[in-house]
């Protein structure tokens, strides 16, 4: 059975590489988004994953469901050219990117005082 403190550094480590891998491909899907055919695919795809997600049991599933719903959304919106998405989608990786990056570092900083 896992002790608190082992289970927060899981915690940490699985939210801070879940969160840099979520940004990363947020940030690709920024930059794939400019071409016309493969934008309208990666929505599509995304808002689909989205709804599978969402009809999931768990409420992980259902979580990552709304997110991968709203990030489809939002790229087959940037298709339209509707208002700045673009940047707010490259701007949503940044900080995801920052965001897993900080967990990564309290894990590690956490792994290497229980040594």
């Amino acid at each position: 059975m896992a002790t608190g403190t082992e289970l927060t550094l899981s915690e940490r480590g699985t939210r801070g590489f879940a969160s840099a891998g979520a940004g990363i491909g947020l940030i690709g899907i920024n930059a794939l988004i400019s071409i016309p055919v493969v934008g309208w695919a990666i929505g599509g795809g995304l808002a689909v994953l989205g709804l599978l997600g969402m009809g999931g049991k768990t409420k992980t599933d259902k979580t990552y469901g709304t997110i991968s719903l709203v990030a489809g959304a939002a790229v087959l919106l940037a298709q339209l050219h509707i208002g700045p998405l673009g940047f707010i989608l490259g701007a949503g990786g940044l900080g995801l990117l920052a965001y897993g990056g900080w967990n990564i570092f309290k894990f590690a900083r956490g792994m290497k005082d229980r040594s």
